[in-house]
Formats: structure tokens, sequence, C-alpha cells
């Protein structure tokens, strides 16, 4: 008789420490997930036109500028579907956007455009591929 009530108290109390260990396992918090857009926001730089001027940004740096558009490009030669004019009316620059659709644009929006640098295009304008505008 004392090995059975022995036995049910060493039972009770494995299944109590088993009960413990799973509020241990499931009150641990998993990772958290960054997506990519937020990856790509908190990684990417301000492009600033006098660095891209005296050669400090490399192609395929993560940038983000923010801008009016400004002009379409049509013209099928060219690698880059509008301009982003960014400073103001006594200073700007413009930088050529790339691989974004111009159906998702228009004349004049004030947009920010994440992406990469992609150097200097065909025309002698700094080029943004674009991966993310808002």
């Amino acid at each position: 008789m004392k090995k059975l009530l022995y036995l049910g108290a060493l039972s009770a109390l494995l299944l109590t420490a088993c009960d413990e260990e799973k509020e241990l396992v499931t009150t641990e918090s998993a990772p958290v997930e960054v997506s990519e857009e937020e990856k790509l926001k908190s990684e990417a730089i301000e492009l600033d036109f006098a660095d891209v001027n005296e050669g400090k940004v490399k192609a395929g740096t993560k940038v983000v500028s923010k801008g009016t558009v400004s002009r379409f490009v049509t013209e099928e030669k060219y690698d880059f579907e509008f301009f982003l004019t960014v400073g103001n009316e006594e200073v700007s620059e413009a930088y050529a956007i790339e691989n974004y659709p111009l159906a998702n644009t228009n004349y004049g929006a004030e947009i920010t455009v994440y992406g990469t640098y992609e150097g200097m295009n065909e025309i002698g304008v700094p080029s943004i591929s674009a991966i993310i505008v808002d």
C-alpha cells in the first residue's frame, strides 16, 4: 500500500514538472521577423547629390530619396521611367528612377523612393532602381 502511495505521489510530482516545462516553453517569445520592406527602409541611407558627384556612393548601395515626380521619360532607348527632383526652387537635383511603372506615378506627386543606387545612367544622371515607392 505504501508503494502505491509513493507511486501516486511520484506520478503527481512528474506531471507537475512536465506542466511547468510546457509553460516555460510557451512563454518564451519567438524572434520577431522583419519584412524585406522594413529591412530596406531601416538600412537605406539618404542619397546626397554632392556625395554622388564626388563618387562617395557605390553602385548597389541601399538608398532613400524624397522628392517630386518632375518628368516622365517615354523614349524607349532609356532604361528609366521618370525623374525625381529633390530640393527647392533655388537648388535642386534630379535622379532617374528605374523599375517603377509609370501607371503608379502622377506628375508632380511628392514621393519617397527606396531602392539601390545604380550609378550614373547613359545621360549622366544618377540613377535609383526603385524597390518601394511611398
